[in-house]
């Protein structure tokens, strides 16, 4: 699997907040799984990786495709699953689809953008 994607799906089965937004770029954008607003900056990420993580998501990469698109940029997009803690206090199960797009800035890659939906 893609390593920048291997790790964001690392750090946020293991809920930690400031390890996954430190992985976008300080203008990145998200369109999160969960969430009606586009977030662009860190301080908007955060928002949302601090709702997001509180319902302790399992995450798992169901399919992939990468895209290069040169030395310094490519996009993976495909489907995950979230396991994660519904109201009711179960454990629930959330079918999504994604979009990365990664930037190196730095010698390192950021996530410059991040679209994820519930599948249809």
């Amino acid at each position: 699997m893609n390593d920048a994607l291997n790790t964001w799906i690392e750090l946020v089965s293991n809920h930690g907040v400031e390890q996954v937004v430190n992985l976008y770029a300080d203008d990145g954008v998200l369109l999160g799984t969960f969430s009606d607003e586009i977030r662009q900056g860190k301080d908007k990420i955060r928002e949302y990786f601090n709702f997001f993580l509180n319902k302790k998501p399992s995450a798992t990469v169901v399919d992939f495709k990468k895209h290069i698109i040169d030395d310094s940029n490519y996009s993976v997009n495909g489907f995950y699953d979230f396991e994660v803690d519904a109201q009711d206090g179960t454990r629930q199960i959330s079918h999504a689809r994604f979009t990365f797009v990664f930037q190196k800035q730095n010698g390192v890659f950021k996530i410059l953008s991040h679209h994820s939906s519930v599948m249809p």
